[in-house]
């Protein structure tokens, strides 16, 4: 009885998984974003993009979408920088220039970068920022990013 509840379980838990591609089928895409982060180190973020990198190398009908929307507290060109620093990344790993787009999202409370996959045949991503302009406060920085995050080294 036991094992057959583990087994029903675990087969209920694969039909939830965001992306499957099959041999004969074309690739099932979310509504959802592949992945969002906020402001984590540089190391944690190329691991992610890593991973978004690898599912848009699987399928050639993907288009990658980086939106980045600046903090309430953050540095001029902040959201271009960070999203042309991931879109390089990106396409640094073999891709497609044409397939990688970033689009700045304005402006959230907190520093997000949403990843988000989509067929060429669906309209162009749109942005959904929850903050004007005029309620943020835009900062001169050196580094070019408000808040920078370190890596804690696992040794």
């Amino acid at each position: 009885m036991r094992s057959s509840a583990i087994l029903f379980v675990v087969l209920l838990g694969a039909s939830f998984l965001p992306l499957t591609k099959h041999a004969e089928s074309s690739t099932v895409t979310p509504t959802t974003p592949f992945d969002e982060y906020g402001n984590i180190c540089w190391e944690q973020e190329q691991a992610r993009l890593d991973n978004f990198a690898i599912q848009l190398q699987h399928d050639q009908e993907l288009i990658a979408y980086i939106v980045v929307y600046a903090g309430r507290i953050s540095c001029r060109e902040e959201a271009t920088y960070r999203g042309n620093r991931a879109r390089d990344y990106v396409v640094k790993r073999g891709l497609d220039s044409k397939r990688v787009i970033f689009k700045d999202g304005g402006f959230r409370l907190d520093l997000q970068t949403v990843l988000h996959l989509q067929p060429r045949s669906k309209p162009d991503y749109e942005v959904h920022p929850t903050l004007s302009k005029d309620k943020a406060s835009i900062k001169r920085c050196i580094d070019k990013v408000f808040a920078k995050v370190l890596c804690l080294n696992n040794q």
